[in-house]
């Protein structure tokens, strides 16, 4: 039996996802965001020149992370490679703060786990397993597993990246919504 290359590399990066969380950390992303920029001369009284109306408007709603995300395709520094339609990752988020997450191949499921994800300044996502299931394999983690992942969400919410310790990019698609 002959294998695909690209079936191989995109088994390891999912279990790579599923395993792993970001060992290193970018010194820059885990600083506070910075404050944006005022006017020093200027009055408590009176607005600051040269400030967008918007503010005056109310906060813009940020993107929530709420949802079914399927994986699409992995970038790396070789180019993007297209996930084959045999395998297939899913990971839906509720707006609770749980989530559960499938991988697939050839239709036949070869992992999930399931738990608590809750997001850390603007750009890392946390992942707390609580329920894992690899092959024959049960495992309830106590305590739970903690998996970090740097992470990016469009401003409309609908496309969701995810980066590995090693740089490589999961881009999963939103399919459908989380019910409030």
């Amino acid at each position: 039996m002959r294998r695909n290359p690209n079936s191989v590399i995109i088994a390891v990066f999912v279990a790579a996802l599923s395993f792993s969380g970001c060992k290193g950390t970018n010194p820059g992303s885990a600083s506070t965001p910075a404050p944006s920029p005022t006017n020093a001369n200027a009055s408590p009284s009176q607005p600051a020149p040269n400030q967008p109306q918007a503010a005056a408007q109310g906060p813009v709603a940020s993107p929530q992370l709420t949802g079914t995300y399927v994986m699409k395709e992995v970038q790396d520094k070789a180019g993007v490679v297209n996930i084959i339609s045999e395998l297939k990752t899913v990971i839906h988020f509720d707006a609770d703060g749980s989530y559960s997450r499938a991988s697939s191949n050839k239709g036949r499921l070869y992992h999930t786990d399931s738990g608590n994800y809750r997001i850390e300044g603007s750009d890392k996502l946390v992942l707390t397993i609580r329920m894992s299931k690899g092959g024959s394999k049960n495992e309830i983690h106590n305590p739970p597993l903690q998996k970090p992942h740097q992470f990016a969400l469009s401003q409309n919410g609908a496309e969701l990246r995810l980066t590995s310790a090693d740089g490589k990019i999961a881009l999963f698609q939103r399919v459908n919504s989380a019910q409030p």
